[in-house]
């Protein structure tokens, strides 16, 4: 039981890793602000598409016909999409946080979502660690680190914004941090609360219902605010190495 929680730990922790990059980069432009949206949207969009709904679809094969296992599995993205313009309007207004103009108000704002949604991306994988770690060490720790690999670039996402917004690269940090600790809080509430629940529809729904969440804030989110921060070539060009990066991460760790 430790050995497959201190898992979901430093898998977590990878997220706060990636967040402490911002302290060392020699200065937040709005290029490059414009340039890390769009990475996190490269990010967030081939996670969801190329590892997270596939694995889904895969797991529902095992029970559904190949067009019930696509249709839940569209069904449930859908309705994360929806949920992610519904997110936008939840959250807190940046202006209560934020008092530098539009410009840091909509860069606090990005980052505030993506926070978010990342920790709700956190959550079912700590799940996921967890019995992986209790089922099989080796198992255990694959998955770990695959997660972890994930989840560095997912904190340049979360701290780039935040430090913009907050004239703080602390505070980015930290709030990459926070959303990272959602792996770890994922795997508690599932010994404490959730575990008697739990079983592989339940996971595969949420997995493809937060890749729809990561799919709509890439979409409507973080693309026209990279666009309109730093310019359509750094967002684009960001985006591109972003999914790049992450379809390397996906193929070696498959």
């Amino acid at each position: 039981m430790q050995y497959a929680m201190l898992l979901c730990v430093f898998a977590g922790l990878a997220t706060g890793l990636g967040g402490l990059i911002v302290l060392f980069l020699p200065k937040i432009s709005k290029r490059s602000l414009g340039a890390s949206m769009g990475f996190a949207a490269g990010v967030m969009l081939t996670v969801a598409l190329a590892d997270m709904l596939p694995y889904t679809i895969q797991q529902y094969q095992l029970y559904f016909s190949p067009l019930q296992a696509g249709f839940a599995a569209a069904s449930l993205c859908c309705l994360g999409v929806i949920s992610a313009l519904a997110l936008e309007n939840l959250l807190p207004d940046p202006r209560l946080l934020m008092h530098g103009g539009k410009e840091y108000e909509r860069a606090a704002k990005t980052a505030i979502v993506v926070a978010f949604v990342l920790a709700a991306h956190n959550f079912p994988e700590g799940i996921l660690t967890l019995l992986g770690g209790l089922e099989d060490r080796a198992f255990g720790l694959r998955m770990a680190l695959a997660v972890a690999l994930h989840n560095v670039p997912e904190g340049i996402a979360v701290s780039v914004p935040m430090a913009y917004a907050s004239k703080s690269r602390w505070k980015g940090a930290g709030w990459a941090f926070l959303s990272g600790m959602a792996e770890p809080l994922g795997a508690i509430l599932t010994l404490l609360c959730l575990r008697p629940f739990l079983n592989p529809a339940w996971i595969n729904g949420t997995i493809a219902f937060v890749a729809g969440v990561m799919g709509g804030v890439s979409a409507s989110e973080l693309l026209p605010s990279g666009m309109e921060s730093g310019g359509k070539n750094a967002a684009i060009s960001g985006f591109a190495i972003g999914c790049g990066v992450m379809l390397v991460a996906i193929t070696v760790l498959c």
